[in-house]
């Protein structure tokens, strides 16, 4: 029970969950570590893009001429644990935080790089930026110096970074993350684990435009050979391409189910039974994800709120499936 309170707290900070946020916060580190993988070594991804995994989402290290860009900062107090890591590749001052979305397990640690640096830039999707410039819960406002819509370009030569918005999915501002000298995006939460992702209805997020989103956003973003994602797997093109088509056939089998009175757990016995989409319907679960279920029953999850939604329902936020449902 304890590791439910935890993430539901994490993943759904102010959705009513003060009290939930004061057990993150509170938390003794031999709980978190139960529920989350601690911060692991940093790992070369792509000439001088690094990802270090654990403690809240993926964090992207992009070492620039001048200074230290870092994609998500994890969960509330692992600053100093994210610095040592980067502190293993360069002496570079980090100078700039770019998060792919407002959940408190990858923009936890912002404060400590603003109090390190005051200058240190905090760049968000306009959506995202609104979300974090408010109190959320027990988790305290955490503003962007710097918001875009759909497109902004950062930098230039070898250490420009692309920051695009496609539209709803994991949340109402996922940003899509791009250095296209090392031909690598990092995802954020719309794709991690390799598995249907949350869908978090209180931020906007949208299983339903989910699909449309993915397809926007292989068809917009070019020249791109390796995909981090938010949680995490590192991958490539083909997969990213693959999950896409998953998730559009996820909505349209919601669509026919709606249409026929079926349930959920047909939308996910049609999936298997096309032989096309194994890779995203895992019935293992992953060590360190004990709490998020597997694959095969986020599809269920996911199909769940594509039908409310299809239905004109108002859907809420689902965690987890009972056990039996896993």
């Amino acid at each position: 029970m304890k590791r439910q309170l935890i993430l539901s707290a994490i993943v759904a900070a102010g959705v009513g969950a003060a009290g939930l946020g004061q057990i993150v916060r509170e938390a003794p580190a031999e709980a978190q570590g139960a529920t989350l993988p601690g911060i692991t070594d940093i790992e070369q991804v792509a000439d001088n893009v690094y990802k270090i995994f654990g403690a809240g989402g993926n964090t992207v290290v992009f070492v620039m001429e001048d200074g230290v860009a870092l994609v998500d900062t994890k969960l509330p107090g692992n600053g100093e644990a994210i610095l040592a890591q980067v502190r293993k590749i360069t002496d570079k001052p980090v100078t700039m935080i770019i998060n792919s979305h407002s959940h408190p397990d990858h923009v936890g640690s912002n404060q400590f790089f603003k109090d390190t640096k005051p200058d240190v830039a905090v760049v968000a999707q306009a959506n995202t930026a609104a979300r974090m410039a408010k109190p959320s819960g027990p988790f305290p406002a955490n503003p962007a110096t710097r918001e875009f819509g759909d497109k902004l370009t950062l930098g230039s030569g070898k250490d420009q970074i692309d920051l695009y918005y496609f539209g709803p999915g994991h949340t109402d501002g996922d940003a899509f993350v791009v250095f296209p000298a090392a031909k690598t995006v990092m995802m954020g939460d719309i794709m991690a684990w390799s598995m249907a992702p949350l869908i978090d209805p209180g931020s906007g997020g949208s299983a339903v435009k989910l699909a449309d989103t993915m397809e926007k956003a292989v068809a917009g973003i070019q020249g791109v050979d390796k995909v981090i994602e938010g949680h995490g797997y590192v991958t490539d093109w083909q997969r990213l391409r693959d999950y896409t088509a998953f998730n559009r056939a996820l909505v349209d089998e919601a669509k026919k189910a709606v249409a026929a009175g079926k349930e959920p757990k047909d939308v996910v016995a049609a999936l298997e039974a096309s032989g096309k989409h194994s890779v995203f319907l895992k019935r293992e679960t992953l060590p360190g994800l004990e709490y998020g279920g597997t694959g095969r029953s986020r599809a269920q999850i996911n199909a769940i709120i594509a039908m409310q939604e299809l239905r004109g329902e108002t859907p809420k936020l689902i965690m987890n499936l009972p056990p039996e449902e896993q």
